[in-house]
């Protein structure tokens, strides 16, 4: 369906959170990026090696809907509204082809996301199995499993909510 269709159903999940199921979003977002943050502490040797050995070839003449999900989305939506309208525009011009990432500033770079507010695959993604990092690449991957969790359950945690009687109505009819 592509990306567009994964930054609206994004925007619409965050829109109908309650107060109490923003603030658990808020804390695995939080997490995430914390863990994110470690993970890119210790794979900066790595990241330069890529950028100077590969220039960036993974955001290179790539599918972004098969690598960015919604899941993604939300999680940057969620943590750094302001680029909001910027990724927007650059979903203007997705493709059916491949092509360079589309969030890449002027098409070329730098990534148009904040640092440690990355794309799952794209943070935790590297040229080679790097079992420098496997420690700090598995708190992300558990983040981005719970961020999940979290929605694929919220109907189950509001069920108790739609079960119970409306106690207003039936004092009034009572009376």
């Amino acid at each position: 369906m592509g990306l567009n269709y994964s930054f609206k159903a994004a925007r619409k999940k965050i829109d109908a959170l309650d107060v109490d199921e923003r603030q658990v979003l808020k804390a695995i977002c939080r997490d995430i990026h914390q863990a994110q943050e470690v993970l890119s502490h210790k794979a900066a040797p790595i990241l330069d090696r890529c950028m100077v050995k590969c220039r960036g070839l993974c955001c290179r003449n790539i599918h972004p809907a098969e690598i960015i999900t919604e899941w993604d989305l939300i999680y940057i939506l969620f943590m750094a509204p302001q680029v909001e309208n910027a990724m927007a525009e650059c979903l203007a011009r997705e493709g059916f082809f491949p092509s360079d990432c589309i969030f890449l500033e002027n098409g070329t770079g730098p990534c148009l996301f904040p640092d440690n507010l990355r794309p799952e695959r794209c943070i935790i993604s590297f040229c080679r199995v790097e079992p420098s990092v496997e420690k700090e690449i598995g708190p992300v991957m558990d983040g981005f499993s719970r961020l999940i969790r979290f929605f694929m359950f919220r109907p189950l945690r509001r069920l108790p909510g739609w079960l119970r009687p409306n106690h207003s109505a039936r004092h009034d009819t009572n009376d």
